[in-house]
């Protein structure tokens, strides 16, 4: 049932340690951060050092492919572990002109300036709008460019690790077909409805105007959100190199985007090991009237004694 390797650093030899580990916790967030493996083992002698390999499986379905970053141990025997995989070596910062290039190309760039294995990498067949990254980690360069492309084209995407490959994937191709709700696996539900964080009705972009030495203002914005909510408002300074029939798209679209209640969902479920961030699943809960696909914004899956999962739902 666990498949659990340790290609270890300390004395470069490779260990099954399925039947040490107590407990076995798997994260993964839908572009926010590299995927978590942490575990705890019981073992007098053998310490897993940092940077040693670790490939988890679980029932033959590949879970996790990374490294150890951390490594924890008290006074008894028990050794607490935790892993990230390839996307955590991206969050090292630079700085770079980001011009004429698509995402894929972009994270293909990232893959080989730090030796790191690119895998399923979809063509958005969409450039990136020219702009300067400067002192930003190259994992949020790619998440600017995941933005970007959302607004030029309309196309959500994934940045992920799979089993040892940096991948970038379309969320259509991401669709499962399974249902969690009433009577289908989800034994709770934590729903709740907010515009205190990504709720905005005014946007309002500015840009130097190198020739008047002042700021361009351009302002999208609900009017009829405002009697219902007071004015939220968005700010952000644009690259020089944007046009203003650019940066009045963006507002627009912007406002399309958060003009908008904030809903989560949160299930607790039992597991499945086809569910990542950024997959979607049908959910069907009567009490909240909730019956349609959602996006697994994050999930925690659990394997130890049994196999459960938390999810974290964009609705």
């Amino acid at each position: 049932m666990i498949e659990f390797l340790v290609e270890n650093k300390a004395d470069n030899k490779i260990y099954e340690i399925g039947e040490l580990v107590s407990s076995i916790t798997y994260t993964d967030s839908f572009n926010d951060g590299c995927s978590s493996l942490n575990f705890s083992y019981i073992d007098d002698d053998l310490r897993i050092a940092n940077g040693s390999v670790i490939r988890f499986k679980y029932n033959d379905t590949n879970i996790f492919f990374g490294y150890v970053f951390k490594s924890k141990k008290g006074k008894g025997k028990e050794i607490t572990v935790t892993a990230y995989d390839q996307l955590r070596y991206l969050k090292a910062k630079d700085t770079m002109v980001v011009d004429d290039i698509t995402l894929g190309a972009l994270i293909k760039k990232g893959c080989v300036r730090f030796n790191l294995k690119p895998g399923n990498i979809a063509d958005t067949k969409y450039k990136l709008p020219t702009s300067i990254k400067d002192d930003k980690t190259w994992l949020d360069i790619f998440y600017d460019g995941v933005d970007d492309t959302f607004l030029g084209t309309g196309k959500k995407y994934s940045i992920r690790d799979e089993f040892g490959s940096i991948a970038l994937r379309d969320l259509e191709d991401l669709k499962l077909n399974l249902i969690i709700g009433d009577e289908s696996l989800c034994y709770d539900y934590d729903y709740e409805k907010s515009i205190d964080n990504n709720t905005y009705n005014q946007i309002k972009l500015v840009k130097e105007n190198e020739k008047s030495g002042r700021l361009d203002v351009f302002i999208a914005q609900d009017s009829d959100s405002f009697r219902r909510w007071g004015i939220l408002q968005y700010f952000e300074k644009e690259d020089k190199s944007m046009n203003d029939a650019q940066i009045k798209s963006k507002a627009e679209a912007l406002l399309g985007l958060y003009n908008r209640e904030e809903e989560s969902l949160d299930l607790p479920c039992l597991g499945d090991t086809r569910v990542r961030a950024g997959t979607s699943i049908l959910t069907s809960i009567a009490d909240i009237e909730i019956d349609k696909r959602l996006i697994v914004n994050k999930v925690t899956h659990e394997f130890l004694p049994i196999h459960t999962m938390d999810l974290e739902l964009i609705l």
